[in-house]
């Protein structure tokens, strides 16, 4: 066997994408990420112009990869690059011989240069505890709701329609952040990848796009992105459902809303880790699900 592990270039070698996915698609069985990369294409999202790849290979065999990109964030009120690792993968055949230290080794100290803080999130998260990373506890923030049926101003957004399109791409880009304890700004890539077979709305009196889920009496809002953010209420009283309770699954300090934080893991698993500085972390918080890595 000739291992080889090395930081790699989609342009350089055109078979790569789909070797990646490859692996992933072994090592994540049911998680159809081929499926959900290939649907974030049609959207724009472009895996290789946006990911750097760190590779080990036998011969033509991938054994291993990590990934890194980059995040735009808002942290306590700051601008800054966050490093997100994500795609972390070994092959299930080739488990336990230190190929998965060897290729986070080399992806960390490519990344150690560039970015003072990384952050990843993962259900695992004593695999990466060994290279310093630490659990951020989350919160969902949480309100009782008197709200009468709402009058319907959102449409669904046509992801086949080329002006959807270009919306979704625009405010995106234009965005204010969604909080300024830990918001994101100009940030498409994972939010398109995350998105891509969920729906999103738009309200466009408000000029903004609405990420949510409603079960029962309860609302659950994921993200929203425009210029501008309203208060909570402009937002709800336009979606035509009858509430009881409110959730914000990101830290809604920009919303004019009395909510409670409380302890939550996303998905029920979803550990968010971070490694270097990470101002706002003994506050309540969320790192929305569509910037998630």
């Amino acid at each position: 066997m000739s291992v080889r592990c090395l930081r790699y270039s989609y342009v350089d070698d055109p078979t790569l994408y789909d070797r990646v996915f490859e692996l992933l698609d072994l090592a994540f069985p049911g998680a159809e990420l081929p499926l959900q990369s290939r649907t974030a294409r049609q959207l724009g999202m472009r895996w290789e112009e946006v990911t750097t790849p760190f590779c080990l290979f036998d011969g033509e065999r991938l054994l291993a990869h990590v990934g890194v990109l980059d995040l735009p964030l808002v942290l306590a009120g700051r601008e800054v690059h966050v490093g997100g690792i994500h795609a972390v993968a070994t092959h299930p055949h080739f488990r336990r011989r230190g190929y998965y230290r060897a290729v986070m080794e080399d992806a960390l100290r490519w990344a150690d240069a560039r970015y003072q803080t990384l952050q990843l999130s993962t259900a695992q998260p004593e695999l990466y505890e060994p290279f310093g990373f630490r659990v951020v506890p989350e919160h969902r923030f949480i309100g009782a709701w008197s709200h009468n049926l709402g009058r319907n101003r959102l449409r669904v957004l046509d992801y086949g329609c080329a002006d959807d399109l270009a919306l979704i791409h625009t405010l995106l880009r234009e965005r204010t952040p969604i909080s300024h304890r830990l918001g994101v700004v100009r940030e498409y890539a994972v939010f398109l990848f995350n998105e891509a077979r969920r729906s999103l709305y738009y309200a466009a009196d408000l000029d903004l796009i609405v990420s949510f889920e409603s079960e029962g009496t309860t609302l659950r809002l994921f993200d929203l992105v425009g210029r501008a953010l309203p208060p909570l209420f402009e937002i709800v009283e336009r979606i035509p459902l009858r509430f009881q309770r409110v959730e914000t699954h990101f830290t809604p300090d920009r919303l004019a809303a009395e909510l409670q934080p409380e302890a939550h893991l996303l998905n029920g698993d979803d550990y968010l880790m971070v490694r270097g500085s990470y101002p706002p972390e003994r506050q309540p918080l969320m790192l929305p699900r569509t910037a998630r890595c």
